[in-house]
């Protein structure tokens, strides 16, 4: 299983290299031949949108892989032991409920708009949002296990993000 977890992380990190690059590269030739050329191709800007979009939500579980998510940690680096378990307990929790939503509903979202296309690529829409539930599913499995890690972690064992 953790053989599996390392292969996708590094298929995840090549795919969000590469969106990476060919967005600046979109965004480059958008700039040189708007200003040289006054004459922008229609499909660079929306290809180089979508792209941002996948990027979002490729990098997110490549975050939560390292148990990295949003907290307050002015709150989090002032407290140790039992009370950070608690705190962070309760992130995972928050987030797998959250992530829970978004996967459901990014299904759906999906699902409605496989009739829809882009309108300077003629792409279906349902290619640009299915990023959105794979994101946040793979990320919510990464959240998963680090929800199971913080509990099987003593309270005194349980460091600040950022310290270890």
């Amino acid at each position: 299983m953790l053989a599996l977890f390392q292969a996708l992380e590094k298929f995840l990190k090549l795919l969000v290299t590469f969106a990476n690059g060919l967005m600046l590269v979109l965004v480059f030739i958008q700039v040189i031949t708007r200003y040289v050329f006054s004459w922008t191709p229609s499909w660079g800007e929306e290809l180089a949108r979508y792209l941002f979009v996948w990027v979002v939500f490729l990098s997110m579980p490549l975050v939560a892989s390292y148990g990295g998510h949003m907290c307050i940690e002015t709150l989090t680096s002032r407290v140790k032991g039992a009370t950070l378990k608690f705190l962070n307990i309760v992130a995972d929790i928050f987030s797998i409920i959250f992530l829970g939503i978004m996967v459901y509903y990014g299904c759906i979202m999906v699902a409605r708009t496989s009739f829809q296309t882009s309108p300077a690529m003629q792409l279906p829409m349902s290619y640009v949002y299915v990023v959105i539930p794979f994101g946040c599913a793979v990320m919510l499995i990464y959240v998963i296990i680090n929800l199971i890690k913080t509990l099987q972690t003593p309270a005194s064992e349980i460091k600040p993000k950022g310290s270890e």
